[in-house]
């Protein structure tokens, strides 16, 4: 029998093969050609990363029986795979256990009684603990405004009262940071030293928060950071992995995950496009094990009513949820406002639609990805909204996922001039409507917030139709940190405090988390949408969220230009907010968020709207 040494190492996340003794040839040109596309191996040694050789376990076996092969595990590594297993069998254990009874609960305020924890916690709160408390790994799904981070911070003081671990590291948008510290010192007592990851004090913090890109970009830091000590690892904002594997950010934090001891995900939209993007979160979670959970009918690109029902079945035993029906909130007032396309633009968008459906027939032959019609909808949302845009692309400030070119147009198309003369001869319908409604709403002493996808919208608002009503803005290119120039928070701090301030320009992709805005403004209007169902969720909850004041009506207006992109995505938008209803098991959730007729993403998210796409551009 020939034997095979392998060794891990835990910061790098990795198992290294070594031969003791001689082994086949066909055994060695397996193990290599099996592993050497993921992590980099030489002839004398086959390197595997921790997640490919866990998913590959069995294969493993089988080929080491093939060929007579004793595997020799190093402590390290023997102790990788033996808490893999575990976990595996406490994942089984937790789909198949009933719901805990009151006598088998652990008093958690008892537990928290001679802590840190500083604060009283509300009866949903605590419910949610206590069931997470149980949990060897958990997600909190309740609303925003909920407290998760509440939740978060005792749940965190509980483990490490319990001695399973003794630091918290918090992955989150750039937005959410402020939150975290100030809840910090809010629910804590004495604080302990807390920052930002990669300041300078990172040894010496008990509570660090970073965001996903750095997570990213500083994955071995990051990794020697949470190997110094047993990490409570939190990813807030979680569906932003919703690509899993196969994006820079999931990739990094399901990496990350090896090296937690205690692993939550914290979100209120969990699947805000298709129930699979609960794959990534499971897996973070509870590692491998996202095949195990969800139904199989899941992983089709239309899931079948049935298989959303069986996700919420199998998925209750792991996650806790906050309604907003349990939050006492009344639902927003929420209107959809048709708006007639200008005579120009509806000549503009009709070629526009024209000139596109040819490229669509053969862009479907041939199969292309998603991203490749992402163009095709930013000229449509621009048409619908601003034909102007068109002829000058995005701009340097809009997210990267929505950066394209101006419009293509050959000279002797009618599309040229029409375009070009655009602003000269016609103002967007939709800007029109917007000054009604931010006018109305300033004689009654009201604030204002106007969302748009565009940077270049927001910018034409502000200059163009509402610069007397000293609007703050914004957007990608409005830095969170500066000494030079004005900031994000300066920005909101003048929205809530300047009298004489009364809109804010936002863009969802740098505003839709993490800010409260509820206190001092009650009407949004959204100029444009994608069909990112959970970008527009949680962009409602700036403004509706617990601690709105008693007898306020929250306003939420969605402008739709008849006849356009709108009315395609306003339409599917509400199915994925039903089918995410249906998942959370929360039957407030359509009617709250749905009219009464998701760095963030593409602007189209998933097979269903592209071929809804291909329909409309058809004129079906």
């Amino acid at each position: 029998m020939s034997i095979v040494k392998v060794d891990y190492d835990q910061t790098g996340l990795v198992f290294a093969f070594t031969q003791v003794t001689d082994v086949p040839d066909g055994f060695w040109l397996q193990l290599s050609a099996r592993f050497r596309s993921d992590v980099r191996s030489s002839e004398e040694r086959v390197l595997a990363s921790v997640d490919e050789l866990l998913s590959r376990r069995y294969w493993l076996g089988e080929i080491c029986r093939r060929w007579d092969i004793s595997l020799e595990w190093e402590t390290g590594a023997a102790d990788v795979v033996g808490k893999f297993v575990t976990l595996a069998a406490e994942c089984q254990a937790t789909i198949e256990r009933a719901e805990l009874s009151p006598d088998s609960k652990e008093d958690v305020l008892e537990a928290l009684a001679n802590s840190r924890f500083n604060g009283e916690l509300r009866p949903f709160q605590i419910r949610d603990l206590e069931k997470l408390a149980d949990l060897g790994h958990g997600a909190n799904y309740s609303v925003p405004g909920a407290g998760k981070t509440a939740v978060t911070y005792a749940l965190y003081e509980i483990e490490r009262l319990r001695g399973r671990v003794d630091q918290l590291v918090v992955i989150a948008p750039l937005s959410a940071f402020g939150a975290w510290a100030d809840e910090g010192g809010l629910w804590l007592s004495p604080a302990p030293l807390m920052g930002h990851f990669g300041d300078g004090r990172s040894d010496q913090m008990e509570m660090c928060i970073t965001n996903y890109q750095r997570a990213a970009n500083r994955f071995d830091d990051l990794a020697r950071h949470m190997s110094r000590g047993a990490t409570h690892l939190i990813l807030d904002e979680a569906h932003r992995i919703k690509r899993g594997w196969t994006g820079e950010w999931g990739t990094a934090c399901l990496r990350l995950a090896y090296l937690a001891e205690r692993r939550d995900v914290l979100t209120g939209t969990p699947a805000p496009n298709r129930p699979r993007d609960l794959e990534p979160l499971i897996d973070f979670c509870w590692p491998g094990q996202s095949r195990v959970v969800l139904p199989e009918g899941v992983f089709q690109v239309n899931p079948p009513v049935q298989a959303l029902s069986a996700v919420a079945n199998r998925l209750s035993p792991f996650y806790v949820r906050t309604t907003k029906d349990e939050l006492g909130l009344p639902p927003p007032n929420m209107e959809v406002v048709e708006v007639p396309a200008g005579e120009l633009q509806g000549e503009i968008y009709s070629a526009l639609r024209h000139r596109f459906a040819g490229r669509a027939l053969m862009t479907r032959r041939q199969e292309v990805r998603l991203a490749d019609m992402g163009r095709i909808i930013m000229y449509l949302l621009e048409a619908a909204s601003n034909p102007a845009l068109l002829a000058a692309g995005s701009s340097d400030d809009d997210p990267l996922s929505f950066r394209h070119p101006p419009l293509e147009i050959p000279d002797d198309s009618l599309l040229v001039d029409l375009i070009a003369s655009y602003g000269r001869y016609e103002t967007p319908p939709k800007f029109i409507e917007v000054a009604k409604i931010v006018e109305n709403n300033r004689r009654q002493g009201k604030k204002t917030l106007i969302w748009s996808n565009f940077v270049r919208n927001l910018e034409w608002l502000a200059n163009r139709v509402l610069p007397e009503l000293n609007p703050a803005v914004i957007h990608g290119g409005v830095p969170v940190v500066s000494e030079v120039s004005v900031t994000r928070d300066e920005e909101i701090a003048r929205f809530r405090q300047d009298g004489d301030c009364w809109v804010l320009l936002a863009n969802p992709a740098a505003m839709a988390e993490g800010i409260s805005l509820h206190r001092e403004c009650n009407s949004a209007v959204y100029v444009d949408r994608t069909f990112n169902a959970g970008q527009f969720l949680q962009s409602q909850d700036r403004i509706h969220r617990l601690g709105l004041p008693a007898g306020v009506d929250t306003r939420i207006t969605i402008l739709m230009t008849v006849g356009t992109v709108d009315e395609l995505v306003n339409r599917r938008v509400a199915e994925k907010v039903l089918a995410l209803s249906a998942l959370m098991q929360d039957a407030g959730l359509p009617e709250m968020t749905l009219p009464s007729e998701d760095d963030y993403g593409p602007p189209i998210e998933n097979e269903i709207d592209l071929r809804e796409l291909f329909a409309h551009l058809q004129g079906n």
